[in-house]
């Protein structure tokens, strides 16, 4: 069976100086490598001229796209990029004629290659442009508060109006994708939801989502901490449709009910994001016990979390962040907005606690709640870890990719 993969980042087994942490594409090719009877080939995008490879039995081709200064400055980016790509993919796949095309995400131009070929394409949901784009902003904030509240900046306004209409051309990309192919696998309930409303007709399969293997050891597990000060953790909170806004907010009202707590924020947040956000709220970050960490290696974070009172998720749009289910796997009960996907890998008063978006009250109040509760952070910890074990365990896995593929396949076949 010989498998064309398409994906954006570089795969971590490609190259030391690919993507330092790791990512789930790479979680799933290292599920792909075990199965003897997969000959796999993955394209990327290289942001420089690399080499193709073999390592491991997995081919590697990296496609190179160079854009112009007035390309990137002034045109509709993607427009452009469709042009310059749709040749070098099509070309891969004459040269690599595959049984089967599983492309990563609908945001990315890959899935653009179903009108240009007999092959079978699926698409793996990642998240989607389409319903991000309408939750990009938190209640409160717009386009406008971005410009007010930077005002000065004119580099920056700029670059802000160059932004939208980036993503209003990304938009429309996305869904002509949506519209041009018609099998999709996806591992919530949400993303099945999303891809029966964009195209209805499409045949979905449900594979869950590989992790990375220091979360599945088992070795490390989750303990309540017992120094009584509530220790806090979130995993990534780059963009305002990741909820930062909802960090500093309950962080303002757990002060107020004089909480002893520290938050700590693994993973960058953009810099104009945080000082918008501080400007609208009058509020710093830091004078509110909150600690951005940067990015974390595997065994820091898995560390961190560890030695964690919860997780908390703030976002506004999700579908199954791997923040979650990693925390999940380390047994750390969870609190989490109530968005997208991710009623699928938290059960309400079961294995977490859900409550609504923007309601930074209600998640306050949950939060301080729960810690004082062991014994029902005991059970949440206990059913979330057993769930999520199960729900990434890679040979369960191993099984439903393949046979997604088969029967893409075996329905292809005369």
């Amino acid at each position: 069976m010989k498998v064309l993969w398409f994906e954006v980042t570089e795969p971590l087994n490609y190259s030391s100086e690919g993507a330092p942490i790791g990512g789930w594409q790479d979680s799933l090719e290292r599920v792909v490598r075990s199965v003897p009877e997969i000959e796999l080939t993955i394209c990327f995008l290289s942001s420089r001229y690399l080499e193709e490879k073999v390592i491991d039995g997995v081919r590697y081709v990296p496609i190179y796209i160079r854009l112009s200064y007035p390309e990137r400055l002034f045109h509709n980016y993607w427009d452009v990029y469709v042009k310059k790509i749709i040749p070098k993919i099509k070309r891969i796949v004459e040269d690599n004629k595959p049984d089967l095309i599983h492309v990563f995400g609908t945001e990315w131009l890959f899935g653009q290659v179903a009108s240009y070929t007999d092959v079978p394409v699926v698409i793996h949901i990642m998240g989607a442009i389409i319903p991000y784009n309408n939750a990009n902003y938190p209640p409160g904030y717009s386009y406008e508060t971005q410009i007010m509240q930077n005002r000065w900046h004119f580099l920056y306004r700029f670059k802000l109006m160059r932004s939208k209409r980036f993503y209003d051309n990304w938009q429309y990309h996305e869904l002509e994708i949506w519209r041009s192919v018609g099998i999709f696998m996806g591992r919530t309930h949400w993303d099945e939801s999303l891809s029966r409303t964009l195209h209805p007709g499409r045949r979905y399969y449900h594979v869950d989502e590989a992790i990375r293997s220091e979360f599945l050891k088992g070795d490390q597990r989750w303990k309540l901490p017992n120094d009584g000060r509530l220790r806090l953790v979130t995993v990534g909170c780059k963009t305002f449709w990741k909820g930062p806004d909802m960090i500093l907010k309950v962080a303002k009202i757990l002060e107020e009910l004089k909480v002893d707590f520290e938050w700590l924020v693994a993973g960058e947040i953009d810099t104009v994001v945080k000082k918008t956000i501080e400007r609208k709220e009058c509020s710093h970050f830091e004078d509110f016990h909150v600690k951005f960490l940067g990015y974390k290696q595997p065994t820091d974070l898995i560390r961190i979390l560890c030695s964690s009172t919860m997780y908390v998720h703030t976002a506004y749009i999700d579908n199954s962040p791997n923040s979650i289910c990693e925390a999940q796997c380390l047994g750390v009960p969870v609190v989490s907005t109530n968005v997208g996907g991710i009623s699928s890998l938290v059960h309400n008063n079961v294995s977490g606690i859900l409550v609504a978006a923007n309601d930074p009250w209600k998640m306050a109040d949950e939060i301080v709640e729960l810690s004082k509760d062991k014994e029902r952070m005991q059970l949440y910890s206990e059913n979330a870890q057993k769930t999520a074990l199960c729900r990434h365990d890679d040979n369960i896995i191993k099984r439903q990719l393949l046979d997604c593929y088969q029967s893409i396949i075996s329905d292809k076949t005369p």
